[in-house]
């Protein structure tokens, strides 16, 4: 009897143990730690979710999808962080360094490269090849992705290290009022009727012609131009992309030489594509106003001022609810370089999209706490379609994933997102490819990239001649081609 009462009185204290930890027994609730950051919008709540001109766009999704994932996972708790660090490396440095960063968190994804070694971020391929269980019928988390777009989040050690959120819509923002003023009367659909209408504008009328805020044309630029490699090039990942290791394949086999008679004392640039390329980004440029590094593209815009302003998603959701703009507006996909510019173009981009964005990391911080398959699973929660659409759609910013009719997309984007899927339809074709297929200074790495877009500012401020930052970039080309060896010590058999 003693046995029997001893035996009641232990699983008792057990039941009271669990009933006080308020979990219905699971044990240890993790806690996932999420920064919220992203590339056109942050997904943390705002304050209020009523609509008003200090909090325009109300959102609480991301914590709603929380909310309704730990029901399905109760052995986790989602806690998503007022403010993002917006990606801030002055912050998030000596976290990854002391392992306190969120367990899941927002950066550029420029940066995976220049912390390669370190240890900061979990390892992602071995989870992508693994079916997504909030998607019917998926074999593979990755096939929820175009696979050229996803090429874009490769690391240069062939690693992932990230999961994207959505697809950034890009185009060219213009005032229609200007454009008529200027005797514009169809908007420009290639880069030769571009460059003529910047030309109109600065000519007839007294406004400016155009600015950007980043380059984004110039990787559109650059993959027509190059588009033509891609079967060379595009040899060890086959993926409509020229990743790292091709493009120094490619270099050492010559396939793709921005050298060529760029080197030495003698050069002379002859036949040398590259420095075609440096001098067709240049072609409009011209058309910058004279104080362009000073000048606020956006409010100049919104005064009236401005006639054309490269976009992305970001900008065109806050310049949709400008009071201040008192004149009629569009949203145009950049323009196709065609051989009336150059020889060298080939197939061009797709339009009205710049492949995908926000990328999310799982930091050291989740090793440390063992919350990596949790923080996984929430991810692939996300990424979902009936969950992503949710996501990216009530930001109004960005598009989904794998938007279809009844995702609820932002007026101001849908032609975009309309161009975007007649470009992808013609890939198959060879009649265009996807966004960043040839672009060397995304895949060179950090160094380079900071090196190229200093360069070509060089030029704009007068500093050095086109033909000067030819021959400079193509010894820094060279100088990375060997760097890139070393660290990554390829195996050339393969080449």
């Amino acid at each position: 009897m003693k046995k029997v009462l001893t035996l009641l009185a232990i699983i008792l204290s057990v039941i009271i143990v669990a009933a006080c930890n308020g979990n219905g027994g699971l044990g240890e609730i993790k806690t996932i730690v999420i920064d919220g950051g992203g590339d056109i919008g942050n997904f943390n709540s705002t304050p209020l979710m009523t609509p008003s001109e200090a909090n325009p766009f109300p959102y609480n999704t991301l914590e709603v999808l929380a909310r309704e994932w730990e029901k399905l996972n109760p052995k986790y708790k989602i806690e998503i962080n007022k403010t993002s660090s917006n990606g801030d490396r002055a912050i998030l440095v000596p976290q990854l360094n002391n392992k306190t960063a969120p367990d899941i968190t927002y950066q550029n994804g420029t940066v995976v490269n220049m912390d390669l070694g370190k240890d900061y971020y979990v390892v992602l391929n071995e989870y992508l090849n693994k079916p997504n269980k909030y998607v019917s019928g998926n074999k593979a988390w990755k096939d929820l992705y175009i696979p050229e777009e996803l090429a874009q989040n490769m690391a240069s050690d062939g690693n992932y290290y990230t999961i994207t959120l959505e697809k950034v819509p890009v185009g060219i923002m213009y005032n229609k009022a200007i454009l008529a003023e200027a005797g514009i009367t169809k908007i420009p659909s290639t880069y030769a009727e571009f460059l003529q209408a910047l030309s109109d504008i600065k000519t007839k009328t007294t406004k400016e012609a155009y600015t950007t805020t980043y380059t984004w044309y110039d990787i559109v630029l650059e993959s027509t131009m190059f588009s033509d490699i891609l079967p060379l090039a595009d040899v060890l990942t086959v993926n409509g992309k020229v990743d790292t290791e091709e493009f120094v394949r490619a270099y050492e086999k010559g396939i793709w030489n921005p050298t060529l008679n760029a080197l030495g004392s003698g050069a002379t640039l002859v036949d040398n594509r590259y420095y075609e390329y440096i001098k067709v980004t240049k072609m409009k440029t011209e058309f910058y106003p004279q104080n362009w590094q000073s000048y606020d593209a956006h409010t100049n815009f919104v005064n009236g001022n401005l006639a054309m302003v490269e976009v992305t998603g970001r900008e065109i959701r806050k310049l949709s609810i400008n009071k201040n703009i008192n004149f009629e507006w569009g949203v145009m996909p950049y323009p196709d370089l065609t051989t009336a510019t150059t020889p060298y173009a080939y197939a061009p981009s797709i339009r009205g999209v710049a492949g995908l964005a926000t990328p999310w990391f799982i930091t050291n911080a989740a090793v440390e706490k063992g919350t990596v398959e949790g923080a996984v699973d929430f991810l692939m929660f996300l990424t979902a379609p009936q969950n992503n659409n949710r996501l990216i759609g009530d930001l109004k910013g960005g598009i989904p994933l794998n938007p279809n009719s009844e995702t609820a997309i932002a007026p101001y984007l849908q032609e975009l997102l309309e161009i975007y899927t007649q470009d992808k339809a013609t890939v198959s074709t060879g009649n265009r490819v996807y966004w960043g297929s040839v672009n060397s200074w995304a895949m060179l790495g950090y160094a380079y990239n900071t090196a190229f877009i200093k360069s070509l500012q060089d030029i704009d401020n007068g500093v050095k001649t086109e033909e000067e930052v030819a021959k400079s970039l193509a010894q820094t080309i060279r100088n990375t081609i060997q760097a890139l060896k070393i660290e990554n010590q390829y195996d050339e058999s393969k080449w």
